[in-house]
């Protein structure tokens, strides 16, 4: 599989970073979604974070379960999220917004992609490498390469939601150099319920890795409880009150270097060479 390091300024080891995740209600229309993202976008930035991050499919109406086809998605919801998310970030100066995913249009195909966003602009992209079922049956089609963005603060490695069952994807992005995992998901429907975060906790310990998990409101029985996890255990979940609410975690950093180095990973403290765009 490719795999693309996304290149960014020179940073220096901070020993602690803050981190907010926008944990929301999935409304019945496009307009009522990016009111309520913009709400929490606002609410974080008062916290004075580093990063702020959205859920998968934040802005898409209704149910993950309930798609029917990628391209009515696309058509519905990609242009005015994409200025929603360029706006948003250039009101948050020099704050990184983790942009939850959207569907693009890519040679007739369409992705469910992850973005990074400062100052107004796009400065990184992950297309999902694993679709779920009901993605498969309205045309998302399937990414390929592994991504990690370097940022002033750390590198944030990319993947989406299911792609977290990709143990080969996970050990790419994690050797790319990433520090933090972003994890937007939308569990529902179909998906089993899940206790705890079993899967991102083993995830975070094996790899020496922040695991920064978004997910919504209604799926959290299902495995989409936001959460932030380190290599030591939860930091932070949301309850299973089906209200918005607003995360904010101060990392450790200093103590993931010291985790890292009992499991004989070095910690990166420049970007290696690789393609950017």
């Amino acid at each position: 599989m490719p795999v693309t390091l996304k290149k960014g300024p020179n940073r220096e080891a901070a020993r602690s970073m803050r981190i907010s995740l926008i944990h929301m209600k999935i409304r019945d229309t496009l307009s009522k979604n990016l009111a309520a993202a913009s709400a929490g976008i606002m609410k974080a930035a008062a916290q004075k974070p580093a990063f702020i991050a959205l859920p998968e499919y934040f802005s898409v109406p209704g149910c993950m379960e309930d798609f029917a086809s990628a391209e009515n998605i696309f058509k519905e919801t990609h242009g005015e999220t994409t200025k929603f998310l360029s706006r948003a970030s250039k009101g948050i100066p020099d704050i990184y917004l983790l942009g939850g995913t959207f569907l693009e249009e890519e040679d007739g195909k369409f992705y469910n992609t992850s973005t990074v966003w400062k100052n107004g602009e796009l400065i990184g992209k992950y297309k999902k490498k694993n679709p779920v079922m009901a993605e498969d049956k309205a045309g998302v089609a399937r990414g390929t390469e592994a991504v990690a963005i370097e940022t002033a603060h750390c590198k944030v490695g990319l993947i989406i939601c299911a792609d977290m069952f990709d143990p080969d994807l996970v050990k790419q992005v994690v050797k790319l150099g990433s520090e933090i995992l972003y994890l937007p998901v939308a569990a529902m429907g179909t998906h089993p319920s899940v206790k705890g975060h079993p899967l991102t906790e083993k995830v975070a310990a094996d790899n020496g890795i922040f695991v920064i998990k978004v997910g919504n409101v209604y799926s959290n029985a299902k495995g989409g409880r936001s959460a932030v996890i380190a290599p030591w255990g939860i930091l932070e979940e949301v309850t299973d009150v089906q209200e918005d609410s607003v995360v904010t975690v101060d990392l450790d950093m200093q103590r993931l270097r010291e985790y890292r180095k009992k499991l004989s990973k070095p910690w990166p403290s420049h970007p290696r060479s690789g393609s950017s765009r």
